[in-house]
């Protein structure tokens, strides 16, 4: 963990819940001085704490659906062949629908967040996709109903 101070974990959190404040409404709501909100802004950025800026868009407004999907990798395939969650995760990442996958512990191997148009698409993605890749064993689909 870098050293960060309290001061640090505040400008994160700012950040984290709108990104397109200016530095100096960032000042102002710290009481810091702009040119130092400014100068740790772009430390977090060139230590990699901050990697990038992202935009929430609203799935409800668009009509989208969100689903996450739980994977299980089957680590010794029949052919003889080993596959690995990085390997799987790397994969899945490509297709288009994918927004996240990490790799995680307990019972599943993946967890892979999906965004898609219709439930037809989730279910191709899934079905045809997902299912098609050699490793993976079994899916779990957790379609979002509401966030808040």
């Amino acid at each position: 963990m870098k050293n960060l101070d309290d001061k640090d974990y505040r400008l994160l959190n700012i950040l984290k819940e709108n990104a397109k404040l200016t530095t100096k409404q960032i000042a102002k709501k710290t009481g810091m001085p702009i040119t130092t909100v400014h100068n740790r802004i772009k430390k977090l950025e060139r230590t990699g704490i901050i990697e990038k800026y992202s935009v929430v868009m609203s799935h409800k407004l668009l009509g989208d659906v969100i689903a996450y999907v739980l994977v299980s990798v089957m680590y010794h395939l029949p052919s003889g062949v080993v596959t690995d969650q990085a390997a799987l995760a790397k994969k899945v990442r490509e297709n288009e629908f994918v927004e996240e996958a990490s790799i995680i512990a307990g019972r599943s191997d993946l967890l892979v967040k999906v965004r898609t148009k219709t439930v037809d698409e989730l279910n191709e993605f899934v079905i045809k996709f997902l299912r098609s890749i050699p490793g993976i064993e079994r899916t779990e689909t957790l379609v979002v109903l509401q966030s808040v």
